[in-house]
């Protein structure tokens, strides 16, 4: 459990770093699931879970962005190994194979795209809505319990919550016009809600605050890389990180130049959630 929360976390903080897509951390994390479930993860290893981490979202990188960082060059952020291109390499094949090389599988973002598609929205508040559900989307996926939801009813709970914060009065036509669309069990979608609802009322910041950091100046993480290799049965070359150097500025992605052309949220309204009857 820790160390799926300290695996998604990284992923989260390199996603924000380089402006990747919300789709490319959600994959990643959809493949460590995946993986960290195998027999091929061997858990006993105390720096497995970072490497197979680097590994998913190297993977996720190449799937889904159109520039992607040396590997590296990928690893920023605070953590306690720095591994060798070799090594995530050879990690990645181990990835590919265990999880039989289906790396494009269904997502809740997947139904966000399919909601905006059916409803015929169009102009930038609906655009904004998906973005408000993408931001929610990468706020709760570290809490397992959320995440072990089929996508689909992960994605109409989610989209239930933005209906409901957008539009507190009324929000019971357009949760319904949802729910007609997506034809899911009302029961299921009831309990995934109720744990997003818990969630945002545990956490310490909005999500939609919290969540907003991809559109944040990138911070900076200096660090130094040091030479060691690790002793393990399995060989595989780490490397033990104590400082850091400045890492280089990165291309901005599709996805983020998307999404730098949305407009704030203050504007969203509830005409987010119209569409031609």
């Amino acid at each position: 459990m820790v160390a799926r929360k300290g695996a998604v976390d990284w992923i989260l903080t390199v996603k924000a770093h380089y402006g990747f897509s919300a789709l490319t951390a959600v994959l990643a994390v959809n493949y460590f699931d995946r993986f960290a479930s195998s027999r091929t993860f061997q858990r006993e290893i105390p720096w497995m879970s970072q490497l197979a981490a680097v590994a998913c979202l190297s993977l996720a990188a190449k799937v889904e962005e159109i520039d992607v960082p040396l590997l590296l060059d990928l690893q920023v952020g605070e953590s306690k190994y720095v591994f060798e291109a070799k090594t995530i390499q050879r990690m990645e094949l181990l990835v590919l194979s265990t999880l039989k090389w289906r790396m494009n599988p269904v997502t809740p973002i997947s139904f966000f795209d399919h909601i905006i598609r059916r409803l015929g929205l169009k102009n930038h508040l609906h655009w904004e809505f998906l973005w408000m559900c993408e931001r929610l989307t990468l706020s709760i996926i570290a809490d397992p319990s959320v995440m072990s939801y089929v996508p689909s009813v992960l994605a109409t709970a989610t989209m239930l919550r933005v209906i409901e914060d957008i539009e507190p009065y009324n929000p019971l036509e357009y949760q319904n016009q949802l729910m007609s669309v997506l034809k899911v069990s009302k029961e299921i979608v009831r309990g995934c809600y109720k744990l997003i609802l818990e969630f945002c009322d545990s956490s310490n910041e909005s999500w939609a605050v919290a969540t907003s950091d991809s559109l944040a100046p990138r911070p900076e993480f200096p660090f130094k890389r040091s030479r060691a290799q690790d002793s393990s049965n399995e060989s595989w070359a780490v490397v033990s990180s104590s400082s850091r150097t400045p890492e280089p500025p990165f291309k901005r992605s599709r996805a983020q130049d998307q999404q730098m052309r949305v407009p704030s949220l203050n504007r969203v309204s509830v005409g987010v959630l119209s569409s031609p009857r």
